[in-house]
């Protein structure tokens, strides 16, 4: 049976949507564009848990001032972030794989390697954290009862009940909210399971795709049993995000063979995306769209205001801006794996009977906190997220030589 990797190769010129062989490549701005839109993102889930775990409700506070008001506003977007996550992670992960399959170069081996470096890389050191952070929280704080009941305004999880070796387990193998609950007070890993079953799901209809398109039908029709099964386990509110983490692919095929807009077009482009995106958020933050659609249409217009975002040749030639972006976006994962147990932990020292009201006080604590969680995220990544790649490499060389030593030629 051929292997994936030269059936792909067979096969590059066949069923691919594309007139050029391979995705547009990424210019500077463009990828600096992008990790700064990554770093927002991870900053907007933080300061949102911040609030909400600090800070009494909206609704508590019927005469807060502007400022607070907006500051409230602002902070409230934790949930349409991750959907930038998913739409960001769509058009990179298949960028990739188009281009792999473009090159006759894919392999099943590799792209999961490269994915469990990514993931693992931050993930099981960010496990151990929330259990270490979780249970310093529950012994040393326990009287403050944030640990054995529900959090106010975050869900009807305890995180104690979460502390398990099957929960742990779960979210190692990715299947919390699957077959567990996430680990401890972590709640933000809900994403991580999708994210993972994307990774897995879209080759697989990818190439089930293209294998009906080429008439390989055995090969066809076991990989569409595997797509059926997966999409059967992730359920229909996974799916939905799916359908969010496509407009990413999407906008892989659009980027390639959309004409390039420049001046006055790019702007107008810009404008009618960014009023979109912003219609949307708006009517989240008002009740008045909730749901898997409000999730679909928010990743499908922001699809379309990074058509344009990728064309802006703004700080092309900036390299201070490009190393700030790049160095932002380096610790972004880090940040969104390790930021709320830590927070939690905060909370239940500092203020562990009730929540703060947002006096001016207050909010400059909570600024000292979140600049606190920000900077212990980076330390934290320098040697788990920083080291990715060598993560990648070494389980490169174990797949590849079965940690047996390689032989130079001359042997």
């Amino acid at each position: 049976m051929k292997t994936a990797m030269s059936w792909a190769h067979q096969h590059s010129a066949q069923g691919l949507p594309f007139k050029s062989p391979e995705p547009r490549p990424l210019d500077p701005a463009a990828s600096a564009h992008l990790d700064l839109i990554r770093a927002l993102a991870a900053w907007a889930v933080m300061w949102g848990h911040l609030r909400a775990l600090f800070f009494l409700n909206a609704q508590q506070l019927p005469s807060a001032n502007g400022l607070v008001k907006i500051l409230y506003f602002l902070s409230g977007f934790g949930h349409q972030a991750v959907m930038v996550f998913f739409v960001l992670s769509g058009f990179l992960i298949s960028s990739s794989i188009f281009r792999n399959y473009a090159l006759g170069t894919w392999s099943w081996r590799n792209y999961f390697i490269h994915r469990a470096a990514r993931l693992y890389a931050v993930l099981i050191p960010g496990l151990l954290l929330s259990l270490l952070w979780d249970k310093a929280g529950s012994s040393l704080f326990a009287s403050s009862g944030l640990y054995t009941h529900p959090l106010e305004d975050l869900g009807s999880a305890v995180a104690a009940d979460g502390l398990t070796a099957r929960d742990f387990l779960g979210n190692v193998f990715f299947v919390q909210t699957i077959f567990t609950r996430t680990f401890g007070s972590n709640g933000p890993l809900w994403s991580l399971a999708n994210e993972f079953w994307y990774y897995v799901l879209f080759p697989v209809a990818f190439f089930a795709g293209l294998a009906w398109a080429g008439r390989s039908f055995r090969r066809a029709v076991s990989l569409s049993g595997v797509a059926v099964v997966l999409m059967a386990l992730l359920g229909l509110e996974k799916l939905a995000g799916f359908v969010v983490w496509m407009a990413g692919s999407a906008l892989v095929i659009a980027h390639l063979r959309a004409e390039r807009l420049a001046g006055r077009w790019l702007s107008l482009w810009l404008l009618c995306s960014s009023l979109a995106v912003s219609a949307c958020l708006l009517l989240v933050r008002m009740g008045h769209f909730q749901g898997a659609g409000s999730d679909i249409l928010l990743g499908l217009t922001f699809t379309l205001f990074l058509l344009g975002v990728l064309q802006v040749k703004l700080g092309a030639r900036n390299e201070r801006y490009q190393a700030l972006a790049g160095f932002s976006a380096a610790f972004s994962y880090t940040l969104y794996v390790v930021h709320f147990p830590l927070l939690l932990c905060l909370r239940a020292w500092l203020a562990p009977s009730q929540r703060w009201r947002p006096d001016g006080a207050h909010l400059f604590y909570a600024a000292l906190i979140g600049a606190a969680v920000i900077v212990l995220s980076w330390l934290i990544s320098l040697p788990t997220e920083g080291k990715t790649y060598d993560l990648r490499k070494w389980l490169m060389h174990k797949a590849i030589f079965g940690g047996r030593p390689r032989r130079s030629r001359a042997e």
